[in-house]
């Protein structure tokens, strides 16, 4: 017996081994055979994929209020300032190993 709530599946789509459970839903692979049950056809046989194709489960969102923020994230932070140099004429010299 199926699950309630279980998503129907038209069989008008499918080839006869994906109706009888003998091929993936999704990608029609045969082997290894599909074991995951993601729906039923409406005369309450079930419906396979195989563990690639098996969609995970979905989580339930909580509803957001009318004036709940968009994120928890908090609001928007501003760019940091540019770094400041220790002094305005710093000069970089390169120096190379054995000439001098």
């Amino acid at each position: 017996m199926g699950q309630t709530g279980e998503r129907v599946v038209d069989p008008r789509g499918l080839s006869t081994a994906q109706r009888l459970g003998d091929a993936c839903v999704v990608c029609r692979k045969r082997w290894p055979r599909p074991r995951v049950r993601v729906g039923r056809l409406p005369d309450s046989s079930g419906v396979f994929a195989c563990d690639d194709c098996a969609p995970a489960p979905p989580v339930p969102r909580a509803r957001r209020g009318p004036r709940e923020p968009l994120t928890g994230a908090g609001p928007a932070v501003e760019e940091p300032p540019p770094a400041r140099t220790a002094a305005h004429g710093a000069a970089v010299m390169e120096i190379s190993p054995g000439r001098g």
